[in-house]
C-alpha cells in the first residue's frame, strides 16, 4: 500500500482554511446585498464624507477651499460642485455653480443640515447643507452630484468592505486558522507517535514500549490491543519456527547416517545419484535452519564487517561443493579493505546462500565473486538466467522457477533478502547482456 501524499493535520487545516473562506465570502455576499438594497442610505454616507472633506479644507479666515480639495470638481466639472456661503448667504468660495439647482442657497438657509435629490428630466441630482464652525466662523457649505464618473459610490461600497469585513474579520480568521492548525498538529501527536510506534515493529520481535506520555483512552486502547494482538502473533511465529528448527535438526542426524552408508556402497552410478540426493537434502535442511534464524535476526548496528575476508571464507568452504558440480569459484578482491556496517556471521550466511545457488543452478563454468568498487559484491554465473517475469518473486521462500535446477527449495534468495533488510543492505538482481545471473549486495558504508 503506498503512503498517502497528504496528512491528516494538512487535511483537516484545508478543511478549517475553506470554512473561514466560505464564512467570510458569504459575510461579503450579505454586507454587499444589505448596501445595495439601500443606496440611499449609501449615497448619504458619500454625500456626509464629501461634506467633510470640504469643511477639513475651508480657510477659517478666508472662506476658500485649499486646491488639492478641488481637483475632483475640477476633473469631473459635469458632475461634482461645490458652494461655501456665510451664514448669511453671501458666497465665498464655489466651484461648478452652474450644476446647483435654483433655489439651494434659500433653502439651505432654512434648514442648517439636510439632503434632497432633485429631478431634471431623466438626470438626478443629490443635494446636501451642512453648517459648521470655523475658527469662530460659521459657514454654510453645499455639495451637488449629479452624476458618479469618478465613482464614488463603488469606492464608498469598497471602504464598507475593508472597514467591517478585512480589518475586522480577516485578522481573526488568520488568527484561528494558524491557532486551530497547532491545536490540530498537538491534538494528533499521539496519532503520529502511535504510527511511528507501529512501523518499529518486526516480525518475530517483542514490540517496542509504548509511546511515552499520556495518550487519549481511544488510541491507548488501539496500541494496547495492537500490541497484545503483536504478542499472540510473535507466540504463534516462535512456535512455527521452533517446530522447523527442531524438524530440521531431527533430519540431520539421519541425513548423516545415509551418507556415511553411501560411503561404504561400492561406487557406480545408482551410488553416485544417491550421495547427490543426499547433497542436496542436506543443503535443504541447511537452508530450513537459516531460514528460521533469519527470520529473527537482529543485527547490531556498531558491527563492521571486511567484504574481503568474508568472502575468502565463504569460497573456502563452498570450493569443494563447486567442484563436485563442475563449478569453478573465481573471486576478484580488492588490494584494500572494504569496510561495510554488517554482521560478519550475517554476511557470510547471506554470501554463503548466494554463492550456493548460483553453483546450484548456474551449472557448470565459473561464478564468479567481486568485490567492490565502494561497499558492495556481486556474484555472477554463466547459466539460463533469471526467470523472465520474475521479479521479486525470486525472493520468496519456496518459490521456484518452472525450468529450475534440480537440488534446491527456493529458500537460499530469501534468506539473503532477509538478512540484507536486517542489515539496512539491499540485495539487486541483474541480467547480463551476455547471459547469467548476477546478484549485487549492497551495504551501508562502515
Amino acid at each position: 500500500m503506498s503512503k498517502p501524499s497528504y496528512s491528516l493535520v494538512s487535511r483537516l487545516t484545508t478543511r478549517l482554511f475553506v470554512i473561514a473562506a466560505v464564512a467570510l465570502l458569504l459575510n461579503m455576499l450579505v454586507l454587499g446585498l444589505h448596501y445595495g438594497s439601500d443606496r440611499r442610505a449609501m449615497e448619504g454616507e458619500i454625500i456626509e464624507h464629501r461634506l467633510d472633506l470640504l469643511v477639513d479644507a475651508v480657510d477659517p479666515a478666508s472662506g476658500r477651499v485649499e486646491p488639492s480639495a478641488r481637483v475632483l470638481y475640477e476633473a469631473h466639472p459635469e458632475a461634482y460642485a461645490f458652494i461655501v456661503t456665510t451664514l448669511e448667504g453671501r458666497v465665498l468660495d464655489t466651484a461648478n455653480p452652474w450644476l446647483v439647482p435654483p433655489g439651494t442657497l434659500e433653502e439651505a438657509a432654512v434648514a442648517d443640515d439636510w439632503l434632497a435629490q432633485r429631478h431634471s428630466g431623466s438626470r438626478t441630482q443629490l443635494v446636501a447643507s451642512k453648517k459648521t464652525t470655523l475658527g469662530g466662523r460659521d459657514f454654510r457649505i453645499v455639495f451637488v452630484m449629479r452624476e458618479d464618473p469618478a465613482h464614488l459610490l463603488p469606492r464608498a461600497l469598497l471602504a464598507e468592505f475593508v472597514g467591517h469585513i478585512w480589518l475586522p474579520i480577516v485578522p481573526v480568521v488568520v488568527l484561528l486558522i494558524a491557532a486551530n492548525a497547532v491545536l490540530i498538529r498537538r491534538g494528533l501527536a499521539p496519532v503520529t507517535a502511535a504510527a511511528r510506534w507501529a512501523r518499529a515493529v518486526r516480525p518475530g520481535q517483542a514490540p517496542a514500549p509504548l509511546p511515552a506520555g499520556d495518550l487519549p483512552s481511544e488510541i491507548g486502547d488501539l496500541v494496547d490491543a495492537t500490541r497484545r494482538s503483536l504478542h499472540r502473533l510473535n507466540d504463534a511465529l516462535s512456535a512455527e519456527k521452533r517446530r522447523a528448527a527442531e524438524a530440521a535438526h531431527a533430519l540431520r542426524t539421519p541425513v548423516a547416517v545415509l551418507s556415511a552408508r553411501l560411503d561404504a556402497l561400492p561406487p557406480g552410478p545408482v551410488t553416485e545419484q544417491l550421495r547427490a540426493d543426499v547433497v542436496a537434502l542436506s543443503r535443504t535442511v541447511r537452508q530450513v535452519l537459516a531460514s528460521v534464524s533469519s527470520d529473527a535476526l537482529q543485527v547490531d548496528e556498531a558491527r563492521r564487517a571486511d567484504l574481503g575476508s568474508v568472502v575468502s571464507r565463504v569460497a573456502g568452504a563452498l570450493a569443494g561443493f563447486g567442484a563436485s558440480r563442475e563449478v569453478e569459484l573465481a573471486l576478484d578482491l580488492p588490494t584494500q579493505p572494504i569496510v561495510v556496517a554488517a554482521d560478519p556471521a550475517a554476511l557470510e550466511l547471506a554470501l554463503s546462500n548466494l554463492v550456493e545457488n548460483a553453483i546450484v543452478h548456474g551449472g557448470p563454468g565459473t561464478v564468479e565473486i567481486t568485490v567492490g568498487p565502494g561497499p558492495e559484491l556481486c556474484v555472477r554465473d554463466r547459466g539460463p538466467g533469471v526467470p523472465p517475469g520474475a521479479g521479486r518473486l525470486l525472493f520468496e521462500p519456496f518459490w521456484r522457477g518452472e525450468d529450475a535446477a534440480p537440488g534446491g527449495a527456493g529458500l537460499g534468495l530469501a534468506i539473503v533478502e532477509r538478512v540484507q533488510r536486517a542489515q539496512g543492505g539491499e540485495v539487486l538482481v541483474e541480467s547480463p547482456a551476455d547471459g547469467g545471473a548476477a546478484f549485487r549486495l549492497r551495504f551501508k558504508p562502515g
